[in-house]
């Protein structure tokens, strides 16, 4: 296939992933606001922590599978190897790795849920017997990756989280308040049911494979590429744990008391984070992309792909999180009050804004270190960056209380993503232009707030509602942001093809 074709390719399957998952973390926020004003924010603070340690405990039983799956069988692919060899490694390795965890977390379960208010081991315990259904899923949809059918793990998460919130809403509304089911109990049943439809579907879909040679890999060396890349993401699981089970704890030393400590923490994660992180859908699913792409590219040695996939993406993501900050600084207020939060929660947006670029980059990245199997050099990033986020957080939260959460996450996203982005310009060996990754989407970015400022003062004093001025200034601002991109790029590109006319008739 010529490169355009596949560099269009890509970009349909990152605008069909994107539609997919921008419905999915929409119906996800509106599904944290509804149980937010029904259960309260500390209910859905003990909810987080109890997604946080079964999402610490899937990734230790074989989630990374789904990493696994996307690159090597990408890789293997792409030397005309034998994949299906390789998916059968992925199963065993992550069959064994989840049934032995799920054994061991079920006896742990106790210990494990002691800090929780209101968690039951045996909550946790039937979580953990679902761990290798999740192993299962994970590699299923990486496989799926490797093999450019997007579309088929798209439609197994809507489907998983289809009857997950429906579940999860129906406990809260006839269940819970008539204390037939506690809240951590719907949150188990619904997250299986869920889980079950989704592989369900995942196992009933056909891949065809090419015909079968010679593998290029033994189970020996096979063990020594997925070892690392396991440790990678149980690292990562482990640190962002014990961040979590933190936050609660540094708020009861500022002062606050297990109600407060909760609710703070159910606010942040259920309103501040998914808000910031929801316009970053389409990073996601680019990265999700980027790896089996770089691994294919990587494997057959072609380099100048490498270095023009990373040049477009970096400047891509530079631009699409400049525009969130400008729309997010600018109307922080107003979308924390229409989710259901108070004044507290605009003024945590507004200060959040300008670190979404470190946020949005990270997730690229660390697809692009995945995609080229760099991900001992993220491992060792990933322990610095978190080591510099709990350290600010037990210094900050017991003095500042909530505004410490804030300035640990502001910390270890600077220093962690100037660390990533050596990193990955290093290994992409790419010397990027800096004029069309940093100036053009800083200069748009200037005169599309100009622009769009003046025309929110005319809205201002025309009186209309304020769901309708953030949407014609949203619009607007989108508009001349991307218009003066493409002219201040079309100069650019202008002036380089004189210079190089000069400079060849000069020779």
């Amino acid at each position: 296939m010529p490169e355009h074709e596949k560099q269009s390719a890509l970009f349909k399957e990152t605008t069909l992933l994107s539609i997919f998952s921008v419905s999915l973390q929409g119906l996800g926020l509106l599904l944290n606001v509804f149980l937010t004003r029904r259960l309260g924010a500390a209910s859905v603070g003990a909810l987080t922590l109890m997604g946080s340690f079964y999402g610490l405990a899937a990734v230790l039983s074989g989630g990374s599978g789904f990493i696994g799956a996307s690159r090597l069988i990408s890789e293997e692919i792409g030397c005309c190897g034998n994949p299906r060899r390789i998916f059968q490694y992925i199963l065993r390795f992550c069959m064994t790795l989840s049934c032995s965890a799920s054994l061991l977390l079920v006896f742990a379960a106790p210990k494990l849920t002691s800090r929780i208010p209101g968690a039951a081991p045996h909550t946790l315990q039937i979580l953990c017997l679902s761990l290798p259904f999740a192993a299962l899923t994970a590699c299923f949809k990486g496989r799926c990756y490797a093999f450019r059918r997007v579309y088929i793990p798209a439609i197994a998460e809507c489907i998983e989280f289809i009857l997950r919130a429906g579940t999860l809403a129906f406990c809260t509304v006839f269940l819970i308040p008539d204390g037939k089911l506690n809240v951590l109990d719907a949150f188990s049943i619904s997250l299986i049911s869920g889980q079950i439809a989704s592989l369900l579907f995942l196992a009933c879909v056909r891949i065809t494979y090419p015909e079968p040679t010679d593998c290029r890999l033994r189970f020996g060396q096979f063990l020594k590429i997925m070892l690392p890349i396991i440790g990678n993401a149980c690292l990562v699981a482990i640190l962002s744990s014990a961040n979590d089970a933190l936050v609660p704890l540094t708020l009861l030393q500022f002062g606050n008391s297990t109600e407060e400590a909760l609710s703070e923490f159910g606010e942040f994660e259920a309103i501040i984070l998914p808000t910031i992180f929801f316009p970053s859908v389409i990073q996601c699913c680019m990265s999700g992309l980027l790896v089996p792409e770089l691994s294919k590219a990587n494997a057959a040695g072609d380099s100048n792909k490498i270095r023009i996939l990373t040049q477009n993406v970096l400047e891509q993501t530079v631009s699409f999180s400049l525009y969130v900050v400008l729309i997010l600084y600018t109307y922080g207020g107003n979308i924390g009050k229409l989710l259901g939060g108070d004044e507290l929660t605009g003024i945590i947006l507004r200060w959040m804004a300008p670190i979404i670029p470190c946020i949005y980059l990270e997730i690229i990245m660390e697809g692009i270190l995945r995609g080229l199997g760099k991900q001992n050099c993220s491992s060792l990033n990933y322990l610095a960056e978190y080591t510099v986020r709990i350290s600010v957080l037990l210094i900050c939260v017991p003095l500042f209380g909530f505004y410490g959460i804030v300035a640990s996450y502001m910390a270890c996203n600077l220093t962690g993503n100037s660390v990533r982005l050596m990193m990955v310009l290093r290994a992409a060996d790419l010397k990027p232009d800096w004029k069309r990754v940093l100036l053009i989407p800083a200069g748009s970015l200037l005169l599309s707030w100009q622009t769009a400022s003046l025309l929110r003062y005319i809205l201002i004093r025309l009186h209309i509602g304020a769901m309708t001025e953030m949407a014609v200034y949203s619009v607007c601002a989108a508009g001349v942001f991307l218009f003066v991109r493409s002219v201040l790029r079309k100069m650019i590109s202008e002036q380089a093809s004189a210079y190089i006319s000069r400079r060849t008739v000069s020779e």
